[in-house]
């Protein structure tokens, strides 16, 4: 009776060794997701043919600075980003939010004006769409609009 023989060859040896060291790559890593997520976005945002890809509708504060002077189209309306604003947001944030809160500023272009508290489907040239909520900035400034991301 022949018995069957086990042994340990080089690729099956480099499997499993391949395999441990990707679980724990994982392990370590997954503290850091939201950094390694952000760096990462930092990153693609400066390769415009990358930038398309992504979405606003994620983006931090300074990436939204960025976009300052840009112009966005939505609900029929075209809207000119004048401004973001930082917003107190003391203390410690849960992982995965943003890095702070801020506030958009928009003038609607053309001396026209938007219905406020409405979420409409705006879109960036380079971003594409993003839904967004929209109220009024102030009555004695009509075509002025505000939107709000924590």
């Amino acid at each position: 009776m022949k018995l069957a023989e086990s042994y340990l060859s080089r690729r099956r040896m480099l499997v499993v060794l391949g395999g441990g060291a990707l679980v724990v790559g994982a392990v370590i890593a997954a503290p850091y997701k939201a950094l390694i997520a952000r760096r990462g976005r930092e990153l693609a945002v400066r390769m415009p043919f990358v930038r398309r890809m992504l979405t606003l509708a994620n983006a931090g504060y300074a990436e939204w600075m960025e976009t300052v002077g840009s112009t966005f189209s939505g609900g029929g309306y075209a809207m000119l980003l004048i401004g973001v604003e930082a917003l107190n947001s003391d203390g410690q944030r849960p992982l995965g939010l943003r890095d702070r809160a801020f506030a958009l500023h928009f003038n609607v272009l053309n001396g026209g004006t938007m219905a406020g508290n409405l979420i409409y489907t705006v879109s960036h040239p380079e971003y594409g769409p993003l839904q967004m909520f929209l109220s009024p900035h102030d009555p004695a400034t009509p075509s002025r609009m505000l939107a709000v991301f924590n």
